[in-house]
């Protein structure tokens, strides 16, 4: 997986090159490109409302970066993105009836480790936690995320590097960002196992937009139309 992160980061670099200058005439608010707290080098940390797991839900262990890939430990792979993917452990001790998680878009998760990207999930994620079994002490169940990175310049996610649940974005060009996007076909769900070559490259075009909020000055009209192109839902 890490090998095609490389091939997939090259080849945004290629296309960045040849991108238009032209601006998105359409971003809300007096809010910067390059400028949001915690995102791309901006000083600060990521602002908004403090993400928590449910009642009867909690965390167990670090989140830790994913270089697994898919695996039969997964309850959930599943997100968008693939330069910070994150392992979660949730368990619940007791409880007859199933606990939905809701991992919601705009989830920020940052990390403490040195030089690693924050990542930002733009669509909901939705996992049922089953019924706890009598006797069985509880149950676990891991969630793989993927993620897009919020810091062009800094390492895609890795097994050494710890995360945490930070906020959900209060961004306003983040927002509008993940508005856009909403209605198309971008969770890695959506497409056909053993055939995601359409979602990588569709996410190569994705995270560059982003970048072009959070390290750039901001979405360009070949932004705009890509993802004015992408398949719908």
């Amino acid at each position: 997986m890490l090998c095609f992160m490389i091939v997939s980061l090259m080849a945004v670099a290629n296309y960045s090159c040849n991108k238009g200058n032209d601006k998105d005439t359409t971003a809300p608010g007096n809010e910067k490109p390059s400028q949001i707290p915690g995102m791309g080098n901006a000083a600060g940390t990521p602002q908004g409302e403090a993400f928590k797991l449910p009642a009867g839900i909690s965390l167990k262990g670090d989140i830790v970066g994913n270089e697994d890939g898919v695996s039969g430990q997964d309850c959930v792979f599943d997100g968008q993105g693939f330069n910070v993917v994150v392992k979660i452990k949730l368990h619940r001790d007791t409880g007859s009836s199933p606990i939905q998680v809701v991992f919601p878009a705009g989830l920020v998760i940052t990390t403490a480790s040195e030089g690693f990207q924050h990542g930002l999930l733009i669509e909901k994620v939705l996992v049922t936690i089953p019924p706890v079994q009598p006797g069985s002490g509880g149950s676990d169940c891991q969630v793989s995320l993927m993620m897009l990175c919020l810091n062009a310049a800094r390492k895609p996610s890795s097994a050494s590097a710890k995360y945490k649940f930070a906020t959900v974005t209060n961004s306003e060009l983040i927002k509008d960002f993940i508005k856009k996007l909403s209605g198309k076909k971008i969770s890695f769900s959506a497409y056909p196992a053993g055939n995601n070559d359409d979602y990588f490259l569709n996410e190569d075009f994705i995270q560059e937009a982003l970048w072009n909020i959070t390290d750039g000055e901001g979405l360009t009209k070949k932004d705009l139309e890509f993802i004015q192109g992408l398949p719908n839902k």
